[in-house]
């Protein structure tokens, strides 16, 4: 039974990471050491007494790195006094400012090179140290040299046998190697996503791959066994001469011995030149270029330990291997952010998962994909000022750095995805979810923006206070116990409640309203209904007002500042605006009382101000009307004298009409009041006349014939129209009874004429 191991390419940019991380972390902190390095300042100076760092935190360690300062004895300030603000922001302030500045005081000092120079100088003025280097470049050439050409002969006969070993690893079916899919990899190199494969190496094939490797990197070992057999034999036969040439040869072999190791290591898993023998299943281009870049950082450390060590057996001072030591640090954490730097969108796309990927895993991946680089550059360059300033146990402090800021992140990422999550739970969109009360919903839902808003800050603010924590700043001990800090807490809690009270108030103001109107609706008061509905804004208004600044008011008085001169000055502003906009004010004060004695709402046919027309809107300070030929006229409500409502309540439809003289007057009325009656029995005249018609009777003997007059009894503004169907009846019937209805002949003629 075959078990399948998974040959997907993209997995491999989390193992070069590792493997490149980890030795190049190795090498760092082997070169000091190596060096016989320790801090350029000496031992480590007591921590600084502090009332905001915790002992053992990063910001302690980083504090323990440097002297401490001496102390100031120009007097005390009382805490919270020396600055205005938040007295912990600065006294956290201060304490961080202080701690990077004596840090990078510490860096700047331990890398000069003052040391390094001065010893340049001694050696070119010491016969005996000139001669020691002489033995030692002799050495290099009697002893180092050939151990280096045995070592090349022995890689050189063995090549046959390392050939062997990648026939008999060729794998006997068609299986999956790495290095077939060279497609994927151009179109990795393009920025496009690796193909997977669907193919797989079975139990039997890579267990056949590990022997052979095995085998083939036991036959890369035995070159180094030469080389290190005829070092050892050369400077057993007295080649060098001086212990200076024989402490850095052998030094200098020790090094190249683990270097070498360390890259027959690497060659092991990856086999950049071999295929057949590759362990982690990666396309070639890329396995070669894994092995160069390992190969420039074991080059790096390599040159800058024999340089250092030789410089040390030479005569070079402590401080002088502290900073050249630092120095190789530095270049090697350079290549390694290089490598990251390269390498961000490849292991980018294997940490945020396939394309397409849903669910807040999958988000939480992708975002990660995006900003890995970020937290690897910032830990790699981190370290080694961390390693340059002198701080202790460099690597944990740092680790424990990104990992506080990675999971306060973390936590707020969660916590910000929760919060979304749930206010749209708790306010749900009514059109599209059946609710009980849409309307108290939507009401609801429009302050999910400042909700959120206002949740987004807070966990913004916990984040920053949780990270300061982790790091060290004993944030919560001081926001719990500095009593300027809990009296703003404790204000910022009251004013926080005291917007919540306020627009829980507002809100239960609008409902009551909102239920007001439709109750007098439903119970056919719509009179009643429509003169609220048009005072609501007014009534809003007003109650929007008083609660806002009862809300303003109390929320100073929290934070300590004396309302009474402020409503003093708001008085005295308030009559000073008064008497300069007395229009204004007659305005709001005519239409109040004008809306409150219900003298006219939105619909109503009126005349006032010399003009006539529909009301369109009513605000506090003035009417929009609409004219019967389409024009808009804004009437402030102080203009108004007189408000003529021609559809308040009932209206009549003045008749009037004129017959001729020999016509029966009786016989015209009756004619008249079937007229009327048939319009009432109409379904669509009907539902607008109220009354018969109330006929006066013959009111004027006119120039043209008898006049008769009456009025018909409609509903509010619908007597125009009434009249006009009435009089185009009138004509209809008065032809049909032959009732004679005058007019100007000599007038008509004339225009004939014309």
């Amino acid at each position: 039974m075959a078990v399948d191991f998974p040959a997907n390419p993209t997995s491999v940019p989390a193992m070069r990471f590792a493997s490149i991380f980890v030795l190049l972390l190795a090498l760092c902190h082997s070169a000091p050491a190596l060096a016989q390095a320790s801090p350029a300042t000496g031992s480590a100076a007591p921590a600084k007494a502090s009332t905001t760092i915790i002992p053992g935190s990063p910001l302690a360690a980083l504090a323990n790195a440097v002297p401490a300062p001496q102390p100031d004895n120009t007097g005390a300030t009382p805490f919270g006094t020396d600055a205005l603000g938040f007295s912990i922001a600065s006294a956290v302030g201060g304490e961080a400012r202080q701690t990077f500045e004596d840090v990078a005081g510490a860096v700047h000092r331990s890398t000069r090179l003052t040391p390094v120079l001065l010893w340049l100088e001694s050696l070119a003025a010491s016969p005996q140290r000139l001669a020691d280097a002489r033995a030692i470049g002799l050495g290099l050439v009697c002893a180092l040299l050939p151990a280096l050409l045995l070592e090349a002969a022995l890689r050189l006969f063995l090549r046959r046998p390392a050939a062997l070993c990648l026939r008999y690893a060729e794998p006997r079916r068609a299986e999956f190697l790495p290095d077939q899919d060279e497609q994927g990899l151009a179109d990795a190199e393009a920025g496009e996503l690796e193909k997977r494969t669907d193919r797989s190496v079975s139990v039997l094939a890579w267990s056949r791959r590990l022997v052979f490797a095995l085998l083939r990197f036991v036959l890369g070992l035995l070159p180094l066994i030469g080389f290190a057999v005829g070092l050892q034999l050369l400077i057993s036969y007295g080649v060098l001469k001086g212990r200076p040439a024989h402490l850095a040869i052998t030094g200098i072999g020790n090094a190249y011995l683990a270097c070498r190791l360390a890259q027959e290591a690497v060659r092991l898993l990856i086999a950049p030149a071999a295929a057949q023998l590759r362990l982690i299943a990666m396309p070639s281009p890329r396995a070669q270029a894994i092995m160069q870049r390992v190969f420039v950082l074991l080059a790096t450390g390599f040159v800058g330990y024999s340089l250092i060590a030789t410089a040390e057996i030479l005569g070079l001072p402590q401080d002088g291997g502290n900073v050249l030591g630092r120095l190789v640090a530095l270049v090697l954490h350079l290549e390694l952010a290089v490598s990251i730097w390269q390498s961000r969108a490849l292991v980018g796309r294997w940490i945020s998962g396939p394309a397409g990927a849903e669910g807040a895993r999958a988000a939480l991946r992708q975002r990660l994909g995006g900003l890995w680089h970020y937290f690897a550059l910032f830990y790699v360059l981190a370290l080694w000022v961390a390693l340059a300033g002198g701080v202790p146990n460099a690597f944990i402090v740092l680790l424990r750095v990104v990992l506080v800021l990675a999971v306060a992140l973390l936590l707020g990422r969660l916590a910000w995805t929760g919060s979304t999550v749930l206010l749209e739970r708790a306010f749900p969109d009514p059109m599209a979810a059946k609710v009980r009360h849409p309307m108290l919903a939507a009401r609801a839902r429009a302050y999910n923006p400042l909700i959120r808003v206002f949740i987004r800050i807070v966990i913004g603010v916990l984040v920053l206070l949780l990270i300061l924590q982790g790091w060290g700043v004993d944030v919560f001990s001081s926001l719990l116990t500095d009593p300027l800090s809990r009296g703003l807490l404790g204000a910022l809690v009251s004013i926080v409640i005291t917007i919540a009270v306020a627009l829980v108030l507002w809100e239960g103001a609008n409902i009551l309203l909102h239920r007001r109107v439709e109750r007098l609706t439903d119970d056919g008061r719509t009179r009643q209904a429509s003169r609220l509905r048009t005072l609501a804004p007014l009534l809003r208004a007003t109650i929007g007002t008083v609660i806002l600044l009862v809300a303003f008011f109390a929320s100073l008085a929290e934070i300590g500042v004396n309302a009474t001169g402020l409503l003093a000055v708001s008085g005295v502003a308030g009559i000073a605006v008064g008497f300069g906009s007395q229009k204004l004010v007659q305005d709001v004060i005519t239409g109040l009382f004008l809306l409150l004695e219900d003298a006219m709402q939105v619909g109503d046919s009126v005349s006032l101000g010399g003009l006539s027309g529909t009301v369109e809107r009513l605000s506090i300070r003035t009417i929009r009307l609409r004219g019967s030929d389409g024009s808009v006229n804004i009437i402030p409500f102080s203009s108004v004298g007189t408000v003529t409502n021609m559809t308040r309540d009932f209206s009549y439809a003045q008749i009037s009409i004129t017959v001729g003289y020999r016509e029966n007057i009786d016989h015209v009325f009756a004619v008249l009041r079937e007229i009327a009656k048939a319009m009432r029995e109409d379904k669509k005249w009907g539902d607008m006349i109220r009354d018969d018609l109330q006929l006066f009777g013959l009111d004027e003997f006119g120039a043209l014939g008898l006049i008769v007059t009456g009025q018909i009894r409609t509903g509010p503004g619908q007597h125009w129209a009434v009249r006009r169907e009435f009089y185009a009846r009138v004509v209809k019937c008065f032809a049909e009874e032959g009732i004679e209805i005058p007019y100007n002949r000599q007038a008509l003629l004339g225009l004939s004429s014309q």
